[in-house]
């Protein structure tokens, strides 16, 4: 990983936030242990483990530090939520979900974001982020209208974050020959929660659907869903000049990383007491075996590598002030699906290592087969999002319009 943690204090005090909150993380690990089969039968996190990452102030890496938050470097950010997945991928889920919307705040004016944060700084935030809503303007703000799915933790957010399409009757307004597109944040208590959460896999998420009627939004908490932007007065630091694909990368690879490490481990304890059916040494001693550990062990290492050392060079660039090229941001999209893909193929060897043990729920290769397969479909890393980063590198217009945000 390249050293470059240089930040708004400097490389002495981003090294010792990276220490504090990294432990403060890593003392959860009992509660979060404790509580995630709950999680898995209630299909939400446990009130405790909530509590627990408020009282860390984990909900706050996002946020700036003006309106009480962290403000931290991305890697530093990536590194605690994959620290918390590791102890659960649902709690790792719900970090890093809960925290994306103080990043996407940054658009919005001022006045919005002291809304949102000034009261509780720990606010969690839930988002539908695709597909978009309707939006038909108003006197003074928007009405929205419509269904989102995977809206994250919505049970336990104060607020939550959709697009929408600015419609002009029946039909999307244009601007500038393509659709005109916000983003809004409306207060969760005015959706209502649709219960549709029964999933494959990363069941203790929370991730059901939100229904809105025309829910009215006030224009200072709508901002214009396009590339460039001008930050509020409370995100002027670097963290907010990171691109908004990368925003989205950093939080969520994390966990499917943190899936396959867990898969790793299983398989090599796994591997010290079993013999499968029609052979007479025991896992450890076949040649297959140990080739497979040691290729898994490759792939994750150069994929979280590839990751990091992504993270630490834009953040770099950040607090230089420097522009991203799109070329760039598609680096930046790449680590991140790349990290999740390679993720869940390493997870994916691991379960055919383990064989039958792995088809009984009371195997944790069961549960991490699971999670691997629905975090390896989410939209922004998800294996499409290969082809809009060899659009973008063999000067092709990109067909995933995220990539230049």
């Amino acid at each position: 990983m390249t050293a470059t943690l240089t930040g708004v204090g400097g490389y002495e005090a981003a090294r010792q936030d990276r220490e504090e909150f990294l432990g403060r993380a890593r003392k959860l690990g009992p509660l979060i242990r404790e509580h995630a089969d709950q999680a898995e039968q209630r299909r939400r996190l446990a009130p405790e483990v909530v509590a627990g990452l408020r009282q860390a102030d984990l909900f706050r890496l996002l946020l700036p530090r003006s309106i009480g938050g962290l403000e931290l470097d991305p890697a530093t950010c990536a590194l605690i939520v994959e620290e918390i997945a590791g102890f659960d991928s649902a709690a790792g889920w719900a970090l890093q979900a809960g925290n994306e919307g103080a990043w996407w705040a940054a658009r919005l004016p001022t006045e919005g974001t002291e809304e949102v944060y000034r009261d509780n700084p720990s606010m969690i935030v839930s988002a539908a982020f695709h597909p978009p809503q309707q939006a038909v303007e108003t006197a003074g703000g928007y009405r929205i209208t419509g269904r989102g799915p995977l809206a994250s933790n919505i049970h336990d957010a104060g607020w939550l974050f959709v697009t929408a399409l600015v419609m002009d009757g029946d039909h999307p307004r244009m601007a500038n020959g393509i659709p005109e597109m916000i983003g809004v944040m409306l207060r969760a208590a005015e959706v209502k929660v649709v219960d549709t959460w029964y999933s494959l896999g990363m069941r203790g998420t929370d991730s059901n659907d939100v229904l809105m009627d025309s829910v009215f939004v006030p224009k200072v908490r709508v901002f214009a869903l396009t590339p460039d932007f001008e930050p509020g007065a409370h995100h002027r630091g670097p963290l907010y000049r990171i691109p908004g694909i990368s925003a989205g990368g950093f939080l969520i690879a994390p966990v499917p990383l943190a899936v396959a490490r867990n898969a790793i481990g299983e398989v090599k304890s796994l591997a010290q007491k079993k013999t499968a059916f029609g052979f007479a040494r025991a896992l450890r001693d076949r040649p297959a075996v140990q080739a497979a550990v040691a290729r898994a062990e490759a792939m994750l290492r150069s994929a979280r590598l590839l990751f990091y050392d992504s993270l630490e060079q834009a953040w770099a660039q950040a607090v230089r002030g420097e522009r991203f090229t799109l070329e760039q941001k598609a680096d930046l999209l790449l680590a991140g699906a790349h990290a999740t893909t390679t993720a869940a193929k390493v997870t994916d060897l691991m379960h055919r290592i383990g064989g039958t043990t792995g088809i009984y729920t009371r195997s944790p290769l069961e549960r991490h087969f699971r999670d691997a397969q629905t975090l390896r479909h989410h939209g922004f890393l998800s294996e499409n999002r290969f082809e809009a980063v060899g659009q973008v590198y063999l000067g092709v217009d990109p067909e995933f319009p995220m990539v230049a945000f």
